[in-house]
């Protein structure tokens, strides 16, 4: 018969958490293999440096450091956890400030911006399609729908956290969550009442 965490392992073994971690400034090769043993927290899928850039006035990603190169490494966790989580974890392990520290997830804006693409010929607005634009899903990294997928993950990461401690967690019914669903602010009932009281005197009945 299966045990608890042979089920845990199965279920994180089908999901793969991908990550970029950037280091501005000297970053030698004791703290990449520190960095590597720490990673091994959250087992590591893969893990590989992928460059080194030159020195940079004003490196990507790094508002507050100022020529410096930037050590960029792309990894792969079995265990779940988020960008926050890591970057507390990894600047107080390795001894690195957090301005000198950042981890992102690979399809950010920010990283497609990053990548290196091929030279356009001709003014971006002859094209009347866009067709650079490409076909952007904003709602992947802003607003209700984000909001909640990421709280959502954070609660499945906590009860992951709980369970593995031991903890018994109360599991909500289906018919409770669809009795009480999550609601955003624009679906709250909102006060339609006047704040002027309708009333039956009338000044010219005396």
């Amino acid at each position: 018969m299966k045990t608890f965490l042979n089920y845990l392992s199965e279920s994180l073994s089908a999901k793969k958490y991908p990550f970029r971690v950037k280091v501005a400034g000297e970053f030698t090769a004791e703290q990449e293999a520190k960095l590597h043993s720490m990673l091994e927290r959250f087992k590591v899928d893969a893990f590989k440096k992928v460059s080194v850039t030159p020195i940079q006035q004003f490196p990507l990603d790094f508002p507050q450091i100022r020529n410096c190169e930037v050590s960029i490494f792309e990894v792969s966790l079995d265990y779940p956890t988020t960008q926050q989580e890591l970057t507390e974890y990894l600047s107080s392990g390795l001894g690195v400030s957090k301005a000198n520290l950042a981890v992102r997830r690979p399809g950010e804006p920010s990283e497609e911006y990053q990548m290196p693409t091929e030279k356009r010929e001709g003014a971006l607005l002859n094209d009347p399609e866009y067709k650079e634009a490409g076909n952007p899903q904003f709602e992947d990294y802003y607003g209700d729908k984000y909001n909640s997928g990421f709280v959502k993950e954070l609660n499945d990461i906590l009860k992951l956290q709980r369970k593995a401690r031991g903890e018994q967690i109360p599991e909500s019914k289906p018919d409770d969550v669809m009795k009480n669903p999550g609601q955003t602010t624009n679906e709250i009932p909102q006060n339609n009442r006047s704040p002027i009281q309708q009333t039956d005197y009338d000044p010219r009945k005396k």
